[in-house]
């Protein structure tokens, strides 16, 4: 489920899908993850640095022709910067109707072990863990859990706020009301400006985060108008838009949660943060892909942090983030042959397409060695993630997506046609053209990121099924264009603009640790 707002040239709301709680013990040979006991999240993992060197037919991306910094400036989107030390403001909310009560202090400590915590202290990753590995070490997480902000309202009262004037008033959302108000009450209670959690400099906080007290919409019988308020999501405060202040920050992107996510998932062991640590990926910037219109089909396959939140980001996600850097197939030769190591631990994946603009906002191919280890382990087990029953990959294999992240151009009449620029105008601006949400993708047959079957069928689409270990490219298989042409909008098996891709892959051998990749010219 997902409330869906949109604003030109402003973010998109963001919502997710989350379910039941089991409970299970198991261990498994593939895991390498480290059980981190310490304080610092950089003394207790380690980043393998990328052993393959470019070589004749490829070369090493580094430089990019749009970056996020700049898409955003263009397209008038704020996220927090996926790079260095960033700070999150965690601020518990409480109504008059649920009060924080006796276990407050237990539900406060708890809290700071899933936002900030080592792995240790949960039951799988911190907020601050996981996007410390997730990022390769690149982006660390700090913060503080507030006190409780005590608000006024009542649940029904909060819930059913509206507003009809102002320049965004058709945008409004009642959390609008809260973040103002918590932001504002810390400021004056704890005398503080918050100018540390504008790192980027722009007047407005980095990221926000805003715990209620009460049940989500799942568990407690809302009747208000607006009960769907009551579920997890990330949003941005219009209302702020033209208030931003270096001197003291005013709240921009936020997110928004019950408490009792933490207790979902492996929570009935001990506290989880995969609600969290999915909405912190809109934060930063990463679409849903998951669809949110009924009878719509699951392209991405649910395996992954920003479908079904679960494991780690795909490579179209850490390169948008500038995570990852591709091995970028450049044509100069027929064949070429590449060893990959796990991408969970090292980042390395190959982009296809010889007409790539040099960004995260192109279309290509993007092809990534997964394996069950690091952050893909513990949903890679038996029984799957709790939290939603889905189970990741549990044996290693080569995961193949189709990327379309290209840009459209928008004036005030609409799409104008795609751009490999980002530039900002007066007049238009760029904007991810695609969405794995049928009504959200410029074109109507195109979706962002696909997931590609290694057995030939679009099961995704046929079915609305979901990634199983028969999706994955093993020891054997070979990809090539025109024979899996059921997968793209030209049967031929070409690119969404209509050019050939080009190539060929073929798996060769695929052990444990390391994936043996050939992609011949056709």
């Amino acid at each position: 489920m997902k409330r869906y707002k949109s604003l030109p040239i402003l973010a998109l709301a963001t919502m997710l899908l989350s379910a039941c709680q089991l409970s299970f013990s198991f261990s498994n040979p593939f895991d390498t993850s480290t059980s981190d006991t310490t304080t610092s999240a950089a003394s207790s993992f380690s980043y393998s640095a990328p052993s393959v060197e470019p070589g004749v037919g490829y070369y090493r991306a580094s430089n990019y022709s749009i970056t996020q910094n700049q898409y955003n400036d263009a397209a008038g989107l704020f996220t927090l910067p996926a790079s260095g030390t960033q700070k999150l403001l965690v601020i518990p909310v409480s109504f008059t109707d649920y009060p924080c009560g006796p276990t407050c202090s237990l539900r406060m400590s708890n809290l700071e072990k899933a936002f900030f915590g080592t792995a240790g202290e949960t039951s799988w990753e911190s907020v601050k863990s996981y996007y410390y590995k997730s990022s390769y070490g690149q982006l660390n997480l700090e913060g503080i859990v507030t006190p409780v902000y005590e608000s006024s309202m009542s649940t029904a009262t909060f819930a059913s706020s509206t507003r009809s004037t102002g320049d965004y008033a058709s945008y409004f959302d009642p959390t609008w009301l809260i973040v103002e108000q918590a932001v504002a009450w810390y400021k004056s209670s704890s005398g503080s400006s918050l100018s540390d959690y504008d790192q980027d400099n722009d007047g407005f906080i980095d990221a926000v985060w805003l715990i209620y007290n009460n049940p989500n919409s799942r568990y407690a019988n809302y009747t208000t108008e607006g009960e769907d308020v009551f579920w997890a999501y990330t949003y941005w405060d219009y209302d702020n838009w033209n208030y931003a202040s270096l001197s003291s920050p005013v709240p921009m992107t936020y997110a928004w949660a019950s408490y009792d996510f933490m207790y979902e998932g492996y929570g009935s062991q001990g506290i989880d943060a995969h609600t969290y640590i999915h909405e912190t990926g809109h934060v930063l910037g990463l679409d849903d892909y998951y669809s949110y219109t009924d009878g719509d089909w699951g392209a991405a396959g649910g395996v992954d942090m920003m479908d079904f939140n679960i494991v780690d980001h795909n490579a179209y996600s850490k390169l948008l983030l500038g995570w990852a850097d591709p091995y970028v197939i450049n044509g100069e030769v027929n064949e070429v042959t590449i060893q990959l190591n796990p991408f969970e631990s090292t980042g390395e994946f190959i982009l296809i397409n010889d007409a790539w603009n040099g960004s995260a906002y192109d279309e290509y191919l993007a092809i990534e060695f997964y394996t069950p280890t690091g952050l893909n382990y513990l949903d890679s087990q038996p029984g799957g993630y709790p939290g939603n029953g889905l189970r990741a990959f549990s044996v290693p294999g080569i995961k193949i997506y189709h990327v379309d992240s290209r840009l459209g151009l928008y004036n005030n009449s609409g799409f104008t046609g795609y751009t490999d620029t980002a530039t900002p105008s007066s007049t238009t601006y760029p904007y991810i053209a695609h969405s794995n949400t049928v009504e959200y993708s410029q074109n109507e047959n195109f979706r962002l990121l696909h997931l590609l079957e290694a057995g030939g069928a679009n099961t995704f689409k046929n079915s609305n099924a979901v990634a199983t270990n028969a999706t994955l490219f093993k020891q054997g298989d070979t990809f090539t264009p025109s024979s899996f042409g059921s997968f793209f909008y030209y049967t031929t098996g070409r690119f969404n603009d209509n050019t050939a891709i080009g190539y060929s892959i073929s798996i060769g051998s695929v052990t444990n640790t390391k994936a043996t990749i050939t992609i011949t010219k056709i």
